[in-house]
């Protein structure tokens, strides 16, 4: 590619998902989560990203290795992605919203969260310790939106399977503290270090109504990336009850 004057495809170190588990603790049965992550490069989720490609027998991957019935099971090489997904809500109740750019490998120009970081063998990991999603989630904050820990609250939401290309993600939630969405974008026009990872910011009102409305705008509804609605719909959970989210989204679909 770089002799025919185009921008090579760089074969990163990643994290591949071998197992993922839910339990409780001994005492007070709080609930717990157990990921076994192995390693993995760039090359291999491009690779597993093929899940219906035809192989010489007229069987695809997903056919072969995925049972439809058992979603959690999968071979480790075929989920060779995982990332944390933040929804961030401004200090004036604006949540932001991101349009991935044109350059990216991946989901070119498709709508998707504030921040969506992928984990890195090379920067996550500290000597033999496993990479801490929090961690991650304050990397992306900083890179994507130039944003430091002290500025926000970060909350960590649910774990979340896209079954279709075997994505995995941990949903954040992040409130800002003091900058009000024209502060933000002040902000982020002095210069994002990964600016280059979004062509367009929305800033929506952050209330059910109007966020349910915008994911189901007619420039929207087919256009987001696979997580994103689940994210935006566990934030507006997370900040104003499950029983009346639900109530305003079957309101609002019952009018389409």
């Amino acid at each position: 590619m770089r002799a025919e004057g185009r921008t090579p495809l760089w074969n990163g170190p990643r994290y591949a998902v071998e197992a993922f588990d839910i339990s409780r603790t001994a005492l007070d049965e709080r609930p717990e989560v157990h990921l076994r992550l192995r390693p993995t490069d760039y090359y291999t989720f491009l690779a597993a990203q093929q899940l219906d490609r035809r192989l010489p027998d007229g069987t695809t991957p997903r056919s072969r290795y995925l049972d439809p019935d058992r979603p959690l099971e999968a071979p480790a090489f075929l989920q060779c992605s995982f990332a944390v997904n933040i929804a961030v809500v401004t200090a004036d109740d604006m949540l932001v919203v991101s349009q991935r750019s044109d350059r990216v490998r991946m989901a070119p120009g498709v709508w998707n969260s504030s921040v969506n970081e992928g984990l890195s063998r090379h920067i996550d990991s500290s000597g033999r310790s496993a990479p801490d999603l929090h961690a991650v989630a304050r990397r992306g904050m900083r890179e994507e939106l130039s944003l430091e820990p002290h500025e926000y609250s970060l909350d960590l939401l649910a774990f979340v399977l896209d079954i279709g290309k075997r994505h995995w993600s941990g949903h954040f939630y992040a409130k800002l503290k003091d900058l009000s969405s024209a502060d933000l974008q002040a902000r982020m026009s002095r210069g994002v270090a990964d600016r280059w990872e979004h062509q367009t910011i929305d800033y929506v009102p952050f209330r059910p109504a109007a966020v349910v409305k915008y994911m189901l705008r007619d420039d929207r509804v087919h256009r987001w990336a696979p997580l994103a609605p689940a994210l935006f719909h566990l934030s507006l959970v997370h900040a104003y009850s499950r029983t009346l989210v639900e109530r305003v989204e079957a309101q609002l679909t019952r009018r389409l």
